[in-house]
């Protein structure tokens, strides 16, 4: 037996899917995600190991590009995901702070309520929404850590991806420890 939908069955067919597409770009966005560390991230015990003097990392993330590709300024947006891995395989690392800033060197939120404990090769990350302009093309983390003497230093780098037209940009940036940063 062979299906006859005509043109009516088509129209519906064509109605219900757009309708479907509408009603779904609407469901519940809630807060935005903004990192793991709820989930990854311990408390600090009490008494803490002898530590390290702490190290900061400067890591560059770009919350859009400029591409250039015609004479009109055209720029496409970009979403960020910094990784904090501990590469130590026996001590935890504290995560004493991660600070985000924009092009400007202002000050734009802190990730981070209180110090907290990576365990040994655990990871964490802090996200940075495609529509969050905040930053701008310069914006930066700076992430504060120490640990016993001798630990492993962490691999922290940052992911950025997005989108113009059908082709889509990826590519990372790492971190690189700095002597000096603002006070907290």
């Amino acid at each position: 037996m062979r299906w006859h939908f005509g043109w009516p069955g088509m129209a519906f067919a064509v109605l219900l899917f757009g309708a479907g597409l509408f009603l779904g770009s609407y469901r519940y966005r809630g807060e935005p995600m903004h990192s793991t560390a709820s989930e990854r991230l311990q408390p600090v015990p009490a008494d803490p190991p002898t530590l390290t003097d702490g190290t900061i990392v400067y890591v560059p993330v770009y919350s859009s590009l400029h591409l250039g590709v015609s004479t009109r300024q055209q720029t496409v947006e970009l979403a960020a995901t910094v990784s904090v891995r501990n590469t130590s395989s026996l001590h935890p690392i504290t995560v004493r702070s991660v600070r985000y800033y924009d092009s400007s060197g202002k000050h734009v939120r802190d990730y981070l309520d209180q110090p907290s404990a990576l365990p040994p090769l655990g990871a964490v990350e802090f996200v940075i929404q495609r529509a969050d302009a905040a930053g701008g093309p310069g914006a930066n983390f700076l992430i504060r850590w120490d640990g016993p003497p001798n630990v492993d230093e962490p691999l922290i780098e940052a992911v950025m991806f997005g989108q113009s037209g059908s082709a889509g940009v990826s590519f990372t940036s790492r971190g690189q420890v700095v002597k000096s940063a603002p006070r907290e």
